[in-house]
């Protein structure tokens, strides 16, 4: 009896390309590295098409129909989509894709002490020029200048975004905090003037937290205070320099000119203690209203101080009698001419 084998060979025929009732195509969208890439198939067929199949070139595959893809390196790209029919047949047809490198989107604030900071594109690209630049500049504004100037209000930091589009269509973007600088608040009130020998002026800042300094006349105030000392004889210019923490730096100035003096009389010898009659040394006179009467010591120590018309009993805060010697009175009062004035003077203390 003779043997008879029966061999069956399944060959799986696989068209590139168009041929007749099939043709593959695909398309994509963006070609730019680390963007979301769209490829789309574009095939048809007599018959239906049940089955993709994407290679993307760099190791990757996909079955959906239109899937999408990110490459992270530039570079020309081989992408071969097969679909296979209900016929059981395959197709095929391969493109060569070019992914362009993205700009690298960057740039530098440079602020200013009025609140307006200077942006300098420094973006850079492989490839393409930049040809588009857009600015958000996180308080409702936006520019499409490579290198705008935006000035912005109170707040001290912000978030600014810049987006590039160079000439292959590829973007890329970049936010970075940025600190607002301002200049500080200036200004100062000059309570009174004595023009006396020499002339005392007392100021009141209006900035109580950034650093401070004073000139009289162009000279510099060493141990600039809230009383300063000024020429008797001619106008006197005081200008204040205002410095804060971000270096910025504004200043005022404010001129001021001799007048008439008043000056309160107060005895130069001073005894507490009489004949059992206990005396003050301080301002009697109800037409005028004393506002801070201090009293130092020969070394300098504050020893009394006290408001709203109120003397001294030659005695310091605690009470006791303060030794004989030469004490020294700063006197602030207002005058019949309703202007507030500071007056220095000594006296001797005789217990």
């Amino acid at each position: 009896m003779k043997n008879k084998f029966c061999c069956i060979l399944i060959v799986s025929l696989i068209f590139t390309g168009s041929v007749k009732g099939v043709n593959v195509d695909f398309e994509y969208k963006n070609h730019c590295i680390n963007n979301i890439i769209y490829f789309e198939d574009q095939s048809t067929s007599e018959n239906k098409i049940i089955s993709w199949y994407w290679e993307f070139g760099d190791g990757s595959v996909a079955n959906d129909n239109s899937p999408v893809h990110v490459y992270s390196e530039s570079g020309i790209y081989k992408v071969q989509l097969t679909v296979k029919t209900e016929s059981g047949k395959e197709y095929s047809l391969k493109k060569s894709v070019l992914i362009n490198s993205a700009p690298f989107a960057f740039f530098n604030p440079n602020p200013n002490c009025d609140q307006t900071v200077n942006f300098k594109d420094n973006s850079f690209t492989q490839t393409a020029e930049v040809k588009q630049w857009m600015w958000d500049f996180g308080d409702g504004n936006y520019s499409m200048e490579k290198n705008p100037n935006h000035k912005f209000s109170e707040q001290v930091k912000t978030k600014v975004h810049l987006k590039v589009l160079d000439n292959n269509g590829c973007v890329d973007s970049i936010t970075q905090v940025v600190k607002i600088k301002k200049k500080p608040q200036v200004g100062f009130d000059i309570k009174n003037v004595l023009l006396s020998n020499p002339a005392f002026i007392k100021v009141k800042s209006h900035n109580f937290k950034d650093s401070i300094s004073y000139s009289i006349n162009n000279k510099t105030v060493k141990y600039p205070g809230t009383l300063l000392t000024a020429n008797i004889f001619g106008s006197s210019t005081i200008k204040q320099k205002v410095k804060n923490e971000m270096g910025c730096s504004d200043s005022s100035i404010t001129i001021i000119s001799p007048k008439q003096d008043f000056q309160v009389k107060l005895p130069a010898y001073f005894q507490p203690n009489v004949f059992n009659y206990t005396s003050r040394f301080g301002v009697n006179n109800s037409n005028l209203v004393v506002r801070e009467l201090s009293i130092f010591n020969e070394k300098g120590k504050q020893v009394f101080h006290a408001c709203n018309n109120t003397s001294w009993d030659g005695k310091d805060e605690n009470g006791h009698s303060c030794k004989d010697g030469t004490y020294t009175y700063l006197l602030e009062y207002e005058n019949p001419q309703n202007t507030r004035v500071i007056q220095k003077g000594k006296f001797v203390l005789k217990n």
